[in-house]
């Protein structure tokens, strides 16, 4: 299907790859003034495939970088989401084409000893879900390195650069085919917004990567981003995270002990209201599982995926949407019930739920003290409130032991979490008196925390119950 005149900045590479395959490795030549080629070398120069070793060519497109780890000896599998440009591909003894997505990579977990890629991320939705993704299929020691289409930094360069972007590649586009002008005019616009976007080593960084390393090839035009797999394997971001993939990606967003821990607040706070209606104490336990279990942890996901998920950004931005649009939907419900008071409550929880998460106001809404009255006091007291429409001296000291609780909550996390997720490595001894010793490892650090967050989250959910079984009693 010929491409419209002028492609769309947001194209998809389905639609704007189908009718390119036949001609592309001469438009491809055509069009970096025959500079690809050598960025193709260096590119596998940087991913330094061994004889005999199994590597994965991510984009392969016709296969050109495939051709390369060929002839370094490697075996290869190239994948492509475009039927029509492994269809131009020639298919060589070593090598293995599949049709594809580089979001969600049909193979195991450390399949290869390598990865190549090729102008991927200007196409997908979630630059680092995806740079997460291609490291999940390498093995711990192995290599990958991916070349994209740069942007230079010095004036007269981008100048230049520029106007070959915006003339130069129309014309010679034209000169080849009308599909080729469209790409030439497409090609200089999407470079533009990607880089406008995103820097391709935080990309990495944020994807987990390490030791990331950028070439920059003809004054920035090209860039060569390569990096190490960890040699060892990463500890789970969490104690009730599961293994990435899939609806386990879902199950892990919602951080069900801290969730579960959370909404006990919440009925902790009706059974110390004057009155407890059971349709009240619903809605207010559904309103905060969408506000807090959904809408903020999506937010919270979507700022730096803490929790390494696979999820595509799209996909956070639509649950924190209906998770926060559902819960102010609930609150909006029942002020005709409650009273007017609930908008006070309804305006600080949605500030609550996207400054917290987010950092906004320099983070200052991100400390511990916030922490405890955001998500210990606040649903302790909202419950009191939206059940019996005022707030009691037992409401108030419910939100004290909800404060202390959210403190104790945040001590151990806090520490765990260093652990979890920011610590490289972990090693020395524990001296005894005795003479004896013990050996100190991540493991051992985080064991007595996390058990500690384990009973808390128990004692918390009986609390509640027990305060709500007595009440309504």
């Amino acid at each position: 299907m010929p491409l419209a005149a002028k492609v769309p900045v947001d194209i998809a590479a389905e639609e704007l790859f189908a009718p390119l395959g036949p001609t592309y490795e001469r438009a491809s030549a055509v069009l970096s003034l025959g500079l690809e080629a050598g960025w193709r070398r260096r590119l596998v120069e940087r991913a330094a495939p061994a004889a005999g070793e199994l590597w994965l060519d991510v984009a392969t497109g016709t296969g050109l970088v495939a051709r390369e780890l060929r002839s370094r000896g490697a075996r290869v599998v190239g994948v492509d989401l475009s039927a029509s440009m492994l269809g131009a591909a020639p298919l060589a003894a070593g090598e293995r084409l599949v049709l594809g997505r580089a979001e969600r990579l049909p193979f195991r977990d450390g399949a290869f000893d390598g990865l190549t890629v090729t102008y991927l991320l200007r196409y997908v939705d979630d630059p680092v879900a995806t740079v997460r993704e291609l490291r999940r299929v390498v093995r711990p020691g192995g290599r990958l390195a991916m070349l994209e289409f740069g942007r230079p930094r010095a004036l007269p360069a981008r100048l230049g650069w520029w106007l070959y972007t915006r003339a130069v590649l129309p014309a010679l586009g034209a000169f080849l085919s009308p599909d080729w002008r469209a790409v030439g005019g497409f090609l200089g616009r999407s470079i533009d917004r990607f880089w406008d976007r995103y820097d391709m080593r935080r990309v990495w960084a944020d994807a987990g990567a390490e030791d990331v390393r950028t070439d920059r090839l003809f004054f920035g035009a090209a860039e060569v981003t390569s990096a190490g797999a960890p040699a060892t394997a990463r500890a789970a971001p969490a104690f009730y995270a599961l293994r990435p993939g899939g609806w386990r990606d879902y199950v892990t967003l919602l951080h069900p002990p801290y969730t579960l821990w959370h909404l006990s607040y919440v009925a902790l706070g009706a059974a110390l209201a004057s009155e407890v209606p059971l349709d009240r104490l619903a809605g207010t336990l559904a309103a905060f599982f969408l506000a807090l279990g959904v809408g903020v942890h999506a937010l919270d996901e979507l700022h730096g995926r803490p929790l390494g998920t696979r999820i595509p950004r799209s996909a956070l931005v639509a649950l924190a949407a209906l998770g926060l649009g559902g819960a102010l939907a609930l609150g909006a419900a029942a002020l005709p019930v409650v009273g007017s008071g609930l908008a006070v409550f309804m305006a600080v929880g949605a500030l609550l739920a996207i400054a917290y998460p987010l950092e906004l106001v320099r983070g200052r809404l991100h400390g511990d003290l916030w922490f405890a009255l955001g998500w210990g006091a606040f649903p302790v007291l909202t419950a009191a409130y939206a059940s019996g429409g005022s707030l009691t001296a037992a409401a108030v000291a419910g939100a004290a032991y909800a404060v202390a609780m959210s403190y104790a909550q945040r001590a151990l996390s806090t520490w765990v979490r260093l652990v979890r997720r920011k610590a490289e490595s972990v090693s020395g001894e524990i001296r005894l008196r005795d003479g004896g010793h013990r050996r100190l490892d991540a493991p051992l650090l985080v064991a007595a925390a996390e058990t500690g967050l384990r009973w808390l989250t128990a004692v918390a959910v009986l609390v509640a119950a027990l305060a709500l079984a007595v009440r309504l009693a």
